[in-house]
């Protein structure tokens, strides 16, 4: 059964200088569970032998199209022994409470949101923190390349988070390199996933905070740019920032940049911008022999990209 869209209620509050102290404590309360946390998440989360054939997907109020509907088994068709799983708002907010029940800064933050991409943003972080397995927008189709064969043999025991470049090939070095959100890879338990998630969890709170509102009370409107904010700038600058701590040194995009097949980078394994983004890069002609298959076929519904920043009923 698919349920509609849920509408979280917003708080109100009538005394500014009260609803800062809230603000104030909510973020000292983040960084006292992001430190106490740290521990024992890692040994309550340990790797996984493999990463789990799942694939994650979020419905809308609409549900699931007809053409989503044939995209989402068509990769079950060409991936033997996958599973997909549908969350919808009402099993999610429990999910969360559940899951994150350690966490009581992240499920404030999620509970609280009401813009539809914000959320589904935090939720695709959240759930391969958690849960491990692929996620997938629901705009997304799978290739002809088997999921399995997605990882080289001898990377596979290496590899914990497999992201691909959205904008790559083709583009300069003064222009923004980011990797794309509508397909994420992970084991359970990445440590860059959880740096994604604690820095959103602290922005959510700093932009509530500059607009003197609480987190239910955050809009579309407020934000300079939902890709920067919580999509794949935002995945992007966390991972680098996670690898440079796991890595002890400095880590950019240079390390992984222009790439024509999988590298790893720490226990990141980076795709070429043709393996999930083939339309958004022209390679050389001199390298057109070397570029591989398209692992996915992302085909830009962009249904978020409205006032209320989400499918509409």
């Amino acid at each position: 059964m698919l349920y509609p869209s849920s509408r979280l209620r917003a708080i109100k509050y009538s005394n500014k200088s009260a609803f800062g102290v809230v603000v104030v404590v909510t973020l000292l309360l983040y960084t006292l569970w992001s430190l106490v946390d740290g521990r024992s998440d890692e040994i309550a989360l340990q790797w996984q032998a493999e990463i789990p054939r799942k694939i994650w997907y979020k419905l809308g109020p609409r549900g699931l199209s007809t053409e989503a509907k044939e995209w989402a088994d068509g990769c079950l068709a060409k991936n033997p022994g996958y599973t997909a799983e549908y969350m919808v708002d009402e099993n999610i907010d429990d999910w969360i409470k559940e899951s994150f029940s350690h966490r009581p800064d992240v499920v404030e933050s999620y509970l609280n949101l009401t813009v539809p991409i914000l959320k589904a943003d935090f939720l695709r972080y959240l759930l391969l923190y958690h849960e491990g397995g692929l996620w997938f927008d629901l705009d997304v189709e799978c290739g002809e390349v088997p999921i399995d064969d997605w990882i080289p043999p001898h990377l596979k025991a290496q590899t914990n988070l497999v992201i691909g470049w959205e904008f790559d090939a083709g583009l300069s070095n003064d222009l923004s390199h980011q990797i794309a959100s509508w397909t994420i890879m992970a084991r359970r338990g990445s440590p860059h996933l959880k740096m994604v998630i604690n820095d959103l969890v602290r922005s959510i709170h700093e932009e509530a905070n500059e607009h003197s509102v609480p987190a239910s009370g955050l809009a579309l409107y407020m934000l300079p740019d939902v890709v920067d904010f919580s999509g794949p700038a935002r995945l992007t600058r966390s991972v680098f920032k996670s690898l440079e701590q796991t890595l002890g040194r400095n880590v950019d995009r240079r390390d992984v940049q222009g790439i024509l097949e999988p590298k790893l980078l720490g226990d990141v394994l980076f795709m070429p911008g043709w393996a999930f983004a083939a339309t958004q890069g022209n390679y050389p002609d001199e390298v057109q022999d070397r570029i591989g298959p398209r692992l996915v076929i992302h085909h830009y519904a962009g249904s978020w990209k409205n006032a209320q920043g989400g499918e509409e009923p």
